[in-house]
């Protein structure tokens, strides 16, 4: 009975955030609930003033006045200060302790007043009484024990005299108390339950909200990670050019980037093997490591034997010549395997900021050029991006003034790589891809005219003379068959440019449902809102988006959260290392995950070995692109693709192409 009774004026104190929530509440209400019972008080002595004794008119009175200013004080202390968890415990349960002789002096009070009142007087400290309980309970609802306390004990000693006045209007007013009572009791129940409910609601809105950050941060720390080396990826390293851009640009300070080639890296793959190239890649990551500890250097993987530094604190040419000459010193030492041992060496292209560019572009572009001007003609040297090498920069305008006088209906043309949908063993769609063979130059890689097109401005006409011949070609493929269609970041500062090409599709008759436009996270965040209108006029029309190159650009799951898109593309980097390590596997877990989560599809791309392929099987990828399928055909060959039936367990592409 005693266990009973403690239970219900007792607070569990392992719920500590519901009691704390509890006691925030109650540190707002309970001024308000003295002030309340305070006026209540003065305006009934006021009227029987004359009529009563001392005791009554000032003693008791006084009394309850100088407690509900002495608790309004400790409370508003206990506002200013952070009270311990355990202390909140006892204050909630003291709280209620309290209440009970509080509410029975008051009754009793009351009573009294109205022994000593005529009908009106009588009639006021009804009505007193009734809002003062009513209002008392409403301001304690958040410790339902104290409000309930309050409610029945006033009730029942009131209605209680009432009843036995003798007087019939005294006692229906008496039975009316109690009703209501019990109804009002019922509703602060249900307030307190619905108070509680809001707590646990916003504390699992918390938890589920520290959860995703702690995903996104693991999410974060895994894509900007090589899986390999352990050292920085691309993502990572660009991310820091870009950082020392903006706290450099105007404060006068340098910073030099410098790339980095293993030479001799590919006869180690074809004699030994990728796992002995795998090795090689691994212990240039940590004789880097040994070469630049305790140093300001960013040491990154940007792919491949292809390898980037980032000095904070360079000093002068002759200071970064050395550092540069002590890392290429560090492949002195032979590399040994299982099989035998192999001799590499590192050839480094530099370039300083801002001497040599002041964007991280420009910096990255320009390191690149050292390095290949380098490895053309000082192999395992160090070489600074000079005055020099920028005159024979401007010998690539050759490429801008052949595409501005090029006959892009005549010498562009497309090819089509299919997706491969795992489920059902076919061909889910194809991208188009811009081929151009220019009669003076030669064939021209893809990146380096569509990058010039850009440049010059001509990327909205070259898309329209791609896009048409893409669409033609599509309109003779089966119906369910879907065509991915490359938009550069020009393309997504307007809405002009894909509205001319959903007007081209419309006039072939090719319908907007079947049309993929494919972006990057780079593109899209170099303007974020401007690519929002462009990617809604986009779902607005029936087609369909899809990031490109996921996981190389700069977007957070943040922004994937708010871009309209229907198709994740994992870029082919994570497929490269599937096998060597876990780390790859874990990104690419995560955002078949993360796609799945979000309701959208998820497109591997690169999947160009049996080795491959069955990783991403087991990882859960049901779309895959790459040569392990087929290679890119050219339109009329398309048709041989189509007819393919591909399962989990397919032949080799050998076997694929014979077909």
């Amino acid at each position: 009975m005693l266990h009973s009774l403690t239970s219900l004026i007792s607070f569990d104190s392992e719920d500590k955030e519901l009691n704390r929530a509890r006691f925030e509440a109650l540190g707002r209400q309970l001024p308000l609930m003295y002030g309340i019972i305070a006026i209540n008080m003065v305006a009934a002595v006021s009227t029987h003033y004359h009529d009563i004794p001392f005791t009554l008119s000032t003693l008791v009175p006084g009394l309850l006045l100088l407690i509900g200013i002495a608790r309004t004080a400790v409370v508003i202390r206990d506002r200013k200060r952070v009270v311990p968890d355990d202390e909140i415990a006892k204050k909630l349960h003291s709280s209620v302790i309290r209440i009970l002789p509080l509410a029975a002096t008051y009754s009793i009070w009351a009573i009294f007043l109205f022994s000593h009142g005529d009908a009106r007087q009588n009639s006021q400290m009804v009505f007193f009484t009734s809002v003062t309980t009513m209002s008392a309970a409403f301001c304690m609802m958040h410790a339902k024990q104290a409000a309930i306390m309050i409610l029945w004990t006033v009730t029942a000693l009131f209605s209680t005299f009432l009843m036995t006045t003798g007087n019939m209007v005294n006692q229906m007013i008496g039975l009316n108390m109690v009703l209501i009572a019990l109804v009002f009791g019922a509703l602060l129940s249900r307030a307190e339950q619905n108070f509680c409910q809001l707590v646990m609601q916003k504390r699992a809105e918390r938890e589920q909200l520290v959860r995703l950050q702690m995903l996104n941060e693991e999410n974060h720390r895994l894509a900007n990670t090589d899986s390999l080396t352990g050292l920085a990826n691309r993502r990572q390293f660009l991310a820091e050019i870009d950082s020392c851009v903006e706290r450099y640009e105007n404060s006068g300070e340098e910073f030099v980037v410098a790339l980095m080639d293993l030479d001799g890296f590919k006869p180690v793959n074809d004699v030994f093997g990728h796992p002995a190239g795998d090795q090689v890649l691994i212990e240039t990551g940590r004789r880097l490591r040994a070469c630049f500890d305790s140093m300001p250097v960013t040491i990154a993987r940007l792919g491949g034997d292809e390898f980037g530094l980032l000095f904070h604190a360079p000093g002068n040419d002759d200071d970064i010549m050395a550092q540069a000459h002590r890392a290429c010193e560090t492949f002195d030492a032979a590399y040994s395997f299982d099989e035998g041992s192999a001799n590499i060496s590192a050839t480094i292209g530099m370039a300083r900021f801002p001497a040599a560019a002041n964007s991280r572009a420009l910096l990255f572009d320009r390191a690149d050029y050292a390095l290949y001007y380098a490895k053309q003609n000082a192999k395992s040297e160090p070489v600074f991006f000079s005055h020099e090498h920028e005159r024979l920069i401007f010998a690539s305008s050759a490429l801008e003034q052949a595409l501005r006088h090029a006959d892009l209906d005549r010498e562009m043309r497309v090819e089509f790589q299919p997706v491969l949908d795992l489920a059902s063993g076919h061909t889910r769609g194809l991208e188009a891809l811009a081929r151009w063979y220019c009669p003076t130059l030669g064939r021209i890689r893809p990146d380096l005219f569509i990058k010039a097109a850009e440049n010059i401005g001509m990327m909205g006409r070259l898309s329209e003379v791609l896009f048409r011949k893409a669409v033609d070609e599509a309109r003779m493929w089966p119906d369910h068959l879907t065509l991915s269609f490359n938009l550069s970041a020009t393309s997504l500062s307007s809405v002009s440019p894909v509205m001319r090409l959903l007007s081209i599709a419309q006039r072939a008759g090719f319908p907007a449902s079947r049309i993929v436009f494919e972006i990057t996270e780079s593109a899209v965040m170099n303007d974020f809102d401007s690519a929002m209108d462009v990617l809604s006029v986009i779902r607005e029309a029936g087609a369909h988006v899809a990031i490109d190159d996921f996981g190389t650009g700069f977007s957070s799951l943040a922004y994937v959260h708010r871009l309209p898109i229907d198709i994740l593309k994992i870029d082919r980097s994570f497929v490269h290392d599937l096998s060597a390590s876990t780390r790859s596997a874990n990104v690419m877990r995560s955002i078949l995950s993360l796609c799945e989560n979000l309701d959208i599809a998820c497109i591997v791309e690169g999947v160009e070995t049996q080795e491959q392929f069955d990783l991403v099987c087991d990882l859960g990828g049901s779309l895959i692109q790459g040569y392990y399928y087929s290679k890119p055909l050219s339109a009329g060959d398309t048709h041989m693709v189509l007819q393919i039936e591909f399962s989990t367990t397919a032949p080799p592409p050998e076997a694929i192409a014979a077909q």
